[in-house]
């Protein structure tokens, strides 16, 4: 019989840093493996910044007092491929409160591990009801959808612009009025936050 190896209580504590150091990784890896097939894994280093701040996939933004006229808001969240080969950017829209009216996308509860609703509109649904349906515009755009290798970068970008004069002036009153009360009732809450999945996929050939 052979004599079994000790194992060092250093190298066991390498071992578990290790497993602990890939399990703490945020970031997404998509590729297909078939059978018998070996495949190499490339370093993979992106980095989300908001007001120099990291974020991992998930990114709330809040916009404090909203009204016709206000200034042009503008929020960059900025992606940088610190990886060998070029990225791809994506995001879904989770979550959207409106002067304290909140909409759960299907996207959204399933990234809660809940079962959506009929009700729930999808991502692109509810983006798209943003850019439409209200007499300011909350906008959400990508800078680049690929992200070059070593050293690209990226922007997320979100913006809420609300005309002193919309076109609509009974609309413009009647939500003017709305976020006014909003603000009145609810001093420290954000007139709009929006939750968003922000995703970063290597591009694997």
């Amino acid at each position: 019989m052979k004599k079994l190896k000790k194992i060092s209580p250093l190298r066991i504590v390498f071992l578990i840093v290790l497993v602990a150091g890939n399990t703490f990784a945020w970031f997404i890896y998509s590729s297909k493996i078939d059978t018998d097939i070996s495949v190499h894994v490339k370093a993979w280093d992106v980095v989300f910044e908001s007001d120099e701040n990291e974020i991992h996939s998930q990114a709330i933004i809040d916009v404090g007092d909203i009204y016709p006229g206000m200034d042009n808001f503008s929020h960059s969240i900025t992606a940088y491929n610190r990886s060998e080969v070029p990225a791809t950017m994506s995001y879904k829209l989770l979550e959207a409160s409106i002067l304290g009216d909140t909409y759960v996308t299907v996207e959204g509860r399933q990234e809660n591990g809940d079962t959506p609703l009929a009700t729930d509109p999808t991502s692109a649904e509810l983006i798209a009801s943003l850019e439409d349906d209200y007499p300011f515009t909350i906008s959400f755009d990508v800078t680049s959808n690929t992200i070059a290798a070593d050293s690209g970068q990226g922007n997320y970008v979100i913006g809420v612009v609300w005309p002193y004069e919309s076109g609509d002036d009974e609309t413009d009153t009647e939500w003017g009025i709305a976020a006014a009360t909003f603000k009145e009732d609810h001093p420290s809450d954000p007139s709009i936050s929006l939750k968003l999945l922000l995703t970063i996929t290597q591009n694997v050939s």
